[in-house]
């Protein structure tokens, strides 16, 4: 046995064990979210969720550039090098601030010049600066243990703000039985910065903040941008649909449309956890062992995934609008009129995710991103064209499609390309 062969072996029996550990981490996880959910979905009723979802997903899509996809880079870069925690996360907030607080203004004066709702202008601003702020940094830390394969504290960390969120609208239940849109965005800004106080002291004991090595020079941002503009275009094909739906379908549609994706995301977590498990040994294998290992890596992956994938849509099918009535209430019922896509999404979203980070560990980014723009670009007409003749219904089947051509490119992208040779990060 070779030694790079005997590598690889470890490095799987690694990710195995890895994944078993972090199991009851993503379980406790979806947990929270669930019932984040069920509070939300109960305190503001199908219409105020569903302007909260709109907003939330307009902030979704502009997230990615808060700090100009720096997390992926010190991702990347720690994954490969070992070292540079502390510089990495100084870097990274500092990049944070630098582009998020003007985002957060240009959107928010953008929302008072086309609504000249106060009310409006205000949501925006609370949730923006919730997701581009607080919750952007939370994501550097996670991404700072994931890339010193420290799995569980990355799990923890992105734990903090399920169950931050879950505690602020627990006490805000006990208060009260509905709340504004605005109140919502005040107690989810309220939960995000609690978040990030916890996760700092938590990166502070476990890692350290003030290491003595060093990152080095400054990385090149540029496959940090790929990655931003990746994302978002990925969520203008799944995220940006929700304002669309409020838009031309009204708020009830959008808060019924916005509750049926969200269950339908949380149905996907646990291939996102595996998939935060073995990405680090997807770079490695990239830049050490080779374009074979990896492809074989990434399609075995991806086979699990489907698997998965078709499991929960069964599930989905058949108990999705009973529990979706039991949990977030009897107006959300009329999921059933669109179950069939909603159902079937957990198996492309499943592959989707898999593949999109094999392709960015072969350093196909610029095929990538081309694949993605493309199917958001398609993403955004036919669902101008499908929202105005079927509601939500229309949004669910162009979701559908958009996440079964981005598995299918990325897929073919793993099967049939060689990975590119990986410049030095520092």
């Amino acid at each position: 046995m070779s030694g790079a062969e005997q590598d690889t072996r470890l490095d799987l029996e690694r990710v195995a064990s890895t994944t078993v550990s972090t199991t009851a981490i993503v379980g406790i996880r979806l947990v929270c979210q669930a019932l984040a959910l069920m509070l939300s979905a109960r305190l503001l009723g199908a219409d105020g969720f569903g302007s909260v979802a709109a907003v939330v997903a307009v902030s979704l899509v502009l997230g990615p550039w808060g700090g100009l996809g720096y997390d992926f880079v010190a991702l990347r870069t720690i994954s490969r090098a070992g070292r540079g925690s502390g510089a990495h996360f100084r870097r990274g907030i500092s990049l944070i601030v630098r582009t998020s607080v003007p985002m957060v203004i240009a959107v928010s004066t953008a929302a008072w010049l086309w609504t000249r709702d106060s009310s409006v202008v205000e949501l925006v601003l609370l949730v923006l600066t919730a997701e581009l702020v607080f919750l952007r940094a939370v994501e550097l830390i996670a991404k700072i243990f994931q890339g010193n394969d420290r799995f569980g504290e990355m799990g923890l960390t992105r734990l903090t703000i399920s169950v931050s969120r879950l505690m602020v609208l627990g006490m805000v239940a006990l208060l009260a039985s509905r709340i504004s849109a605005t109140q919502w965005g005040w107690a989810n800004l309220v939960a995000a910065v609690l978040a990030l106080v916890v996760a700092v002291a938590f990166l502070r004991r476990r890692q350290g903040l003030s290491m003595a090595d060093r990152a080095g020079t400054a990385p090149p941002l540029r496959d940090g941008l790929y990655f931003a503009a990746g994302i978002t275009s990925m969520r203008l094909s799944t995220e940006f649909d929700k304002s669309l739906v409020l838009g031309i379908a009204g708020a009830l549609g959008a808060g019924v449309y916005g509750a049926a994706h969200r269950i339908v995301s949380l149905a996907v977590a646990p291939v996102i956890s595996l998939v935060n498990v073995v990405v680090t040994s997807f770079f490695r294998l990239g830049s050490h062992v080779g374009g074979r290992q990896l492809r074989r890596r990434s399609l075995v992956v991806c086979g699990v995934a489907v698997v998965y994938g078709l499991v929960v849509g069964v599930f989905l099918w058949f108990y999705l609008p009973d529990v979706a009535a039991l949990a977030l209430g009897e107006e959300f019922r009329a999921l059933a009129v669109g179950l069939l896509p909603l159902s079937l999404l957990v198996v492309p979203a499943s592959c989707r995710i898999v593949g999109e980070q094999a392709v960015a560990a072969m350093g196909r980014f610029r095929l990538r991103l081309a694949i993605q723009w493309a199917v958001a670009a398609l993403s955004v007409i036919l669902n101008l064209l499908m929202i105005a003749h079927f509601g939500w219904q229309g949004a669910a089947w162009v979701l559908m499609l958009t996440e079964t051509l981005l598995a299918v490119g990325f897929v073919a992208i793993v099967a049939f390309s060689d990975p590119l040779l990986p410049e030095p990060d520092d």
